[in-house]
């Protein structure tokens, strides 16, 4: 039988592990989930849906200027982003991008 003291040492071990790896998380999976959602814009949408798309996957955008806009993953500090082109018609292109 453990002891108290290697029953804390456990699970205070398991809450570290726990913890590291909820940070960790978004620079594993947020590339893909960027990618993804950064090629499944389609063409010709408006920026206000492209806005309202990136609010349901809790991505930032940027402000539209000149045409151009950026969005980005805020919980990996703008590592993995996604930029826009509109033209008169919406979106014309969007590309993923790694900033490292």
């Amino acid at each position: 039988m453990l002891s108290r003291k290697s029953r804390y040492r456990i699970a205070l071990g398991l809450l570290l592990l726990t913890f590291f790896g909820w940070l960790a998380w978004p620079f594993i999976a947020s590339p893909s989930q960027m990618e993804g959602f950064c090629t499944s814009l389609a063409a010709g949408t408006s920026f206000v849906q492209v806005k309202a798309q990136a609010a349901r996957h809790d991505y930032r955008i940027t402000p539209l200027m000149e045409g151009r806009a950026v969005i980005h993953e805020p919980r990996s500090f703008g590592r993995y982003t996604c930029s826009l082109q509109f033209g008169a018609d919406g979106l014309e292109s969007s590309a993923y991008s790694f900033n490292d």
